[in-house]
């Protein structure tokens, strides 16, 4: 699997804002995927994941050249232990919408705690606009054309976004885009693996002739790199609100979500 070659995330995002000579906190890191295209332009970098072992094989991961400025460790965004106006940019790497509903809230909420005055905000996620395949295997396995839970997940972190944003006033908006990412497999087989797992018994459940279309609607996107997956991502800045903008107001919100 090769999740987005082209560098496309990277491009698109330092067409917003440099990294150079910035703190970041990366939140939502993984295994340095994202981390390892940035970090030479940056002052430092520290990044955080749920999953320990993630972090390990982001540390294992580390080039020698980046050593002295990357720093992994296991956390959350929702409850971090940094210093207040600690960093100079937040970058939340296709991980708001992964948290549960209270707690992209208080991940935002922390996020502006570690910003220094008037510094900078990403946040990248799937795009509530996708491909027509997209989660093809949802529906399959579901037969329904209400939304996933996927779908909600990303709706519900764009709800947050501009909940602490037009509402609490603790950011300002700069800019926002949308464009496609690629991700390429070497076989059909290996796009199977992919889009269900965790959903096996659901896949074993289906019949022989849902399973041989399934495989036709992969073998359809095949190209010369490999079976090319695209999901459409969306990037937002924003930018810390000075303190007299900001207002606190407190919301009830309850509800669950997904993703990895």
């Amino acid at each position: 699997m090769h999740e987005d070659p082209e560098g496309i995330e990277i491009t698109k995002t330092q067409g917003h804002v440099s990294f150079s000579g910035r703190s970041v906190l990366e939140i939502g890191c993984g295994e340095g995927r994202l981390t390892f295209q940035y970090a030479p332009q940056a002052k430092s970098v520290v990044g955080i994941d749920p999953s320990a072992s993630a972090i390990a094989a982001a540390k294992k991961r580390i080039p020698r050249n980046l050593l002295q400025k990357v720093r992994f460790q296991v956390g959350r965004g929702e409850q971090m232990d940094f210093p207040d106006e600690s960093f100079d940019l937040v970058f939340f790497t296709w991980s708001l919408c992964c948290a549960d509903i209270p707690a992209m809230g208080k991940a935002l909420d922390e996020a502006c705690r570690v910003l220094k005055p008037k510094s900078i905000l990403l946040n990248i996620q799937a795009s509530l606009h996708q491909p027509f395949h997209k989660g093809m295997i949802s529906y399959l396995l579901s037969r329904n054309w209400g939304p996933s839970s996927e779908d909600e997940s990303d709706r519900h972190s764009r709800l947050a976004l501009r909940y602490a944003s037009l509402v609490q006033r603790k950011f300002d908006f700069i800019a926002e885009e949308e464009f496609p990412v690629y991700t390429y497999y070497d076989s059909v087989d290996e796009v199977l693996e992919e889009v269900t797992a965790g959903r096996k018994e659901d896949y074993r459940a289906l019949d022989r002739e849902a399973k041989q279309h399934l495989r036709e609607i992969i073998s359809s996107l095949k190209t010369r790199k490999g079976v090319r997956i695209q999901e459409n991502a969306v990037l937002t800045v924003l930018r810390k609100a000075s303190q007299r903008g900001t207002q606190k107001v407190s919301v009830r919100v309850s509800g669950n979500r997904h993703r990895g």
